[in-house]
This record gives structure tokens, sequence and C-alpha cells, in this order.
């Protein structure tokens, strides 16, 4: 899509000026396609105070009326488009959504979600224990490990299945093919190296368990490891630098476009996601999530300048959900940062601006380093499985459910758990199923219409 950016003063800021054709063109319908971004729209105002010009449509005649038509129409439309997110939540178009499906998986695994490690009740993966954190990977070592590396070029979306139902175990979201976004990553790099230089980090904080080179901060909901119900995380001094961070235009196209991946490529349990925790922050509004219009709950950032996670599975999380991985920084992603998954051996070359989702309660990863002169950062979002557990007990602790309901019904909501993974299982999509749903229908033209629990079980209910 072409862009005509029209200033009407010489001395106006081109970078401002980006930011703000960018800002009053998110919402726009063409944005919903996972090709570009979904995000929400921010108003910038030009040196002097004075209104930036806006974005006029290719073929528009570049005059003041012209100007003024096109600058009005993007402000309500966006406008629009943003009350309709807030109101009915994220719409992903049939057609559009179609166009990213690949024809066949790249890997296809002999592992089967299903025996993946997850706690009986399954709202958990099983927590793997201090002695298998901290593996490190090189290049070299996991050639003669006999690690496949995937090349990939951070754009066009491929999946990576299991043998059985073929569900997604991995799916490689890329990013919006649009020269725009790779100037927005730039500047969420500088951002966060900003706000990581205002942390004031200690040395010990850049070395920990989960990674080396890089402190770490989570900031969101949470949920889990002791807390007695849902929280807002709390970093000190350091949470406002989160909230601000939380704030900046372009870090939230990046967070959008997560989000609206993962309303695509896994419409079941995005919906259960939302529907649940919509509930929770009606039954605690203060409860606050870091992007408004994304369902993730909670967020994580590597703040670098050079993160390598190690070997991880992050147990706390929702096993069926994804947790939105998104690379940043100026590095040569054929020699490092490549995602690393043990279980899959392989490693999956991750330029910076691409998104890949994963099951990161499930799946062991990581990632290799990058060369002494480069940056790489990194952000996710992801969804503490404390907090769909919470709702389900509505609002309360087991124990304290266990005391309130009759003996009946608590033995009625423990029977439920037993059964929970493999309901959540039946929420994972496979290629076939998302076909089904997103094709045209002979009636409708475009798409069935139909709910993810509609278009038959591989989407469940």
């Amino acid at each position: 899509m072409t862009r005509f950016l029209v200033a009407s003063a010489p001395e106006v800021d081109l970078g401002d000026l980006l930011r703000t054709a960018l800002a009053l063109e998110e919402l726009d319908e063409a944005e919903a396609d996972l090709n570009l971004n979904a995000g929400p729209s921010e108003t910038r105002q030009a040196p002097g105070g004075s209104s930036a010009s806006p974005v006029v449509a290719e073929g528009a005649r570049v005059g003041d009326g012209a100007r003024k038509t096109q600058s009005q129409k993007n402000i309500r439309r966006a406008s629009r488009r943003r009350r309709e997110m807030e109101e009915t939540g994220r719409k992903v178009r049939p057609k559009a959504q179609c166009k990213y499906i690949p024809k066949a998986p790249l890997l296809e695994s002999d592992i089967e979600v299903v025996n993946l490690p997850v706690t009986g009740c399954g709202y958990q993966g099983l927590n793997e224990g201090k002695k298998r954190l901290g593996e490190t990977y090189t290049v070299d070592e996991l050639l003669e490990l006999g690690f496949v590396e995937i090349e990939w070029d951070g754009v066009t979306p491929q999946v990576i299945v299991e043998g059985g139902a073929k569900k997604f175990m991995v799916v490689l979201s890329g990013q919006p093919v649009d020269p725009t976004y790779q100037e927005c990553q730039v500047r969420a790099t500088q951002k966060i190296l900003k706000t990581a230089e205002a942390a004031n980090f200690c040395p010990e904080e850049l070395e920990h368990p989960r990674a080396s080179n890089s402190a770490a901060l989570n900031h969101g909901i949470f949920h889990g490891q002791g807390t007695p119900r849902p929280i807002n995380l709390s970093n000190g001094c350091r949470t406002e630098l989160l909230n601000e961070l939380c704030k900046d235009p372009d870090l939230c196209r990046m967070a959008y476009f997560a989000d609206a991946a993962f309303k695509a490529w896994s419409p079941g349990v995005y919906e259960e996601i939302e529907e649940k925790l919509g509930r929770l922050q009606a039954h605690d509004p203060s409860l606050s999530k870091p992007f408004p219009l994304s369902v993730y709950p909670c967020a994580a950032f590597n703040f670098g300048p050079q993160v390598c996670c190690k070997g991880h599975r992050d147990a706390s999380n929702y096993p069926p959900s994804w947790c939105a991985i998104q690379a940043l920084g100026q590095f040569n992603a054929r020699r490092g940062g490549h995602l690393v998954i043990k279980e899959l051996k392989v490693f999956i070359q991750f330029p910076a601006g691409s998104t890949i989702h994963l099951p990161s309660a499930l799946l062991t990863h990581g990632n290799t380093p990058v060369e002494g002169d480069e940056i790489r950062i990194s952000f996710t979002q992801f969804c503490p499985g404390g907090l769909i557990r919470w709702v389900d007990n509505d609002f309360q602790t087991q124990k304290d459910m266990e005391k309130r309901l009759s003996k009946k019904k608590y033995l009625e909501k423990m029977k439920l758990k037993e059964t929970r993974w493999k309901r959540g299982l039946e929420k994972i999509c496979s290629l076939e199923a998302l076909e089904k749903k997103y094709a045209p229908s002979k009636a409708g033209g475009e798409g069935s219409g139909a709910s993810s629990g509609e278009v038959g079980s591989p989407l469940g209910a």
C-alpha cells in the first residue's frame, strides 16, 4: 500500500509525522489483516503545537480540502474501530486470513501435544525443576547434537504441527509486509533500551536462571506462585517506567499485531481467555492489562542488550494458550538469535520484528547468542494459568471454594478438572480446521460466520 505524507511546514519532524500517519491508519479496516497492524490510534502534534498533516489516500488530490477531508475521515474511522474493538472484541476477516494459511506445514513432529507435560488440573505445565534450567545453546553445538536449522524470512507465516491430529505446535506468525513496521520495531528497540537505562539495573540482575546478559521484568495481571488472589505486578520504582513503556505507540503496534495473530491462528483458545479475563476484570476493575486492547494479561521484557534466553519452560502459563514472542534489535538472524525448541530438535531463524507463537508452558525454548557488536532484545505476552483457574473457581481459591460449596457441588467442580486438558486440546487448531473456519462458504460468500465452537471438533466449544 502506498502512503503519501503531506507536511504543511518545512520544519516539520518527518519521524513524528510518520508516527502520526501510522497512528491514524492503525485501526483502518485494512489494518485488521494479519498482513498489517491492528492497534489503537494516537494523534500526535507537530512542532509548534499545530496538528501534524494526515495520510492522504492514493489518488486523492493533495490540497487543503483533500487533506482536511482525509484527516477527518481517518480520525472518525479510527475512533469507530477502537470503539468496536472495546465493545465487541477483535474481529478476524475470513477472506483476509485465508491469504496467510499455508497449504502445508513447515514441519510435522513425531511428538503429540496430548503427551506434553501438563499438571493434573490442566491449568499449568509441569514444573521442570531447577536442575533443568540454564541450558545454553550455540549454533555449532546444536548442529553437533543433531538439531535442524529452519530458515525463515521472519515475514511469511508458517506452522509446525504434531504428528497425530496435526494440531499446531508452533506458529511462525511473521510480521506485516510494510516497511514502516521495521521502522516501528527500530524505534521500539530504542524505547526499550532507554527504559533499561532509566531502570539502572545492577550487574547481578543481568544474569539470572532464565537468561544471560539481560535484565527481565514482568508487567501486568498475575496469579500463582503463592499470590492469594490475582494482582497487578509491582516492580517498585520501575513500575511507572513499565507503564510508560506500554503506552509507546510503536510497542503497542507490535503488541496488537501479536494479539491479532493469536486470535486468527487459535480462535478457540483466544475466545476462552477473552471471555474469562473479561469476567475477571468486571469482578475486579482494579486489575489492569499492559495493553488494553490485547487479550494477554501479562507481558515480559528482556531488556538486553544481547538477550540470550536459556532453555526453559514457563510452567505457570496456561497450557492451551500460546506465548507471543517478539524479537527486536539489529542482528544477523542467520548467525544468531535463533529460537531453539528442544523437544522438536529445531532452531529457527528469528529476525528482528517478527513474531512466533508457541505453548511456552509445554515446550522447552531458548535462544542462540548474537555476535558481540549486535543488539537483541525480546518482548513477550502470555496468560498465567492461575488467572483461568481463579475465574473457574468463582473468584476464589480451591480451599475457599471447598469451604463455601456443598460437598456435591465441590466434587462436581473437581470432576471438571479431570477433563480440562482434554477440553483445552479441542480448542487448539489444525490447518484443516482453520481452512474450514475461514474458507468462503457457499451461502455467505466469505467465511462460515460460525464461532470457533461451531466448526467441528478440532476447534472445539
